[in-house]
């Protein structure tokens, strides 16, 4: 467990990431795939039960010795820590392999998750604060006298001193990680379910319960991860007003919320608008939190 000390400033320096991390969903790809692979499989080589590498960041020096301090090294990490120039060829493959088959054909739902989730906690943080954000964030974390207590693999204690508090949902990880710490903030990364993905059964059920106009809107919102009203319409191929007739209904609804963003309204899906657009088999692991 990290225990991150708050300090009297803590509480006001919370901030909520609205954007996907595609670095950390890189990252969270690459476990599931380790741990769900072979074990000679070059991306299974580089993790343990308590070690994960970044890699967006790409694999250190560091991170290579602190595998090896809990694992054997292999021939494949041992030639990576060495500099060996094919072994790194192997690992740029392999990743880039990851990305352009689990994260970036997902990357709309990755990002409808991800601003679903932040909305919520955008929400929760606007109407009763940061205490309480951090109280209802789940998946055991929790604050206590003013210490973030974050379930990780690793046993530390950390000082946020003046640095912001990071919170960045995720949608393909299914457990609490930290962010590399950096001198300018701390990132606590949450699992923000899996990415939506529509059946067409379902789509037919939202069709039936909300109209064909209201059910396409509300996908095309949780699709995109937001948009505009005006991107809104030229998705749907209609009327800017028509689109904001159906914007209106689903926001009543509870379905979406409308955020200004400077001269534009941004729509996005909010945790109900969101889990209703999923297949039924999805359901339950998106609402862990």
């Amino acid at each position: 467990m990290i225990r991150i000390h708050l300090g009297s400033e803590g509480l006001g320096n919370v901030g909520i990431c609205a954007h996907p991390d595609f670095g950390a969903e890189l990252t969270a790809a690459g476990f599931a795939h380790a741990h769900g692979g072979l074990r000679q499989d070059p991306l299974a080589q580089l993790y343990s039960r308590s070690t994960s590498p970044d890699l967006a960041e790409g694999v250190t020096p560091g991170y290579l010795s602190h595998l090896f301090a809990r694992r054997l090294p292999t021939p494949f990490t041992k030639a990576l820590a060495e500099g060996d120039h094919q072994a790194h060829r192997v690992l740029d493959k392999a990743v880039e392999h990851l990305r352009s088959t689990t994260v970036e054909p997902d990357s709309p739902g990755i990002g409808s998750a991800v601003a679903a989730r932040a909305a919520g906690w955008s929400h929760l943080y606007a109407t009763r604060g940061a205490s309480a954000l951090l109280h209802q964030l789940g998946h055991g974390i929790r604050l206590r006298r003013g210490v973030l207590e974050v379930p990780t693999t690793f046993d530390a204690d950390l000082e946020l001193g003046e640095r912001p508090l990071r919170i960045q949902a995720v949608a393909l990880s299914r457990r609490v990680t930290l962010g590399e710490p950096t001198g300018d903030h701390l990132t606590v990364r949450v699992p923000a379910g899996p990415p939506p993905r529509t059946a067409p059964g379902q789509l037919a059920a939202l069709r039936s319960l909300l109209g064909a106009g209201r059910a396409e809107t509300l996908e095309a919102i949780v699709r995109s991860g937001g948009v505009t009203g005006r991107q809104l319409a030229a998705r749907l191929g209609v009327s800017d007003a028509a689109a904001s007739r159906h914007a209106a209904a689903l926001r009543r609804a509870g379905l979406i919320r409308s955020l200004r963003m400077g001269q534009a309204v941004k729509h996005v899906a909010t945790s109900l608008g969101y889990h209703l657009t999923q297949p039924e088999g999805t359901r339950r692991v998106a609402s862990w939190s």
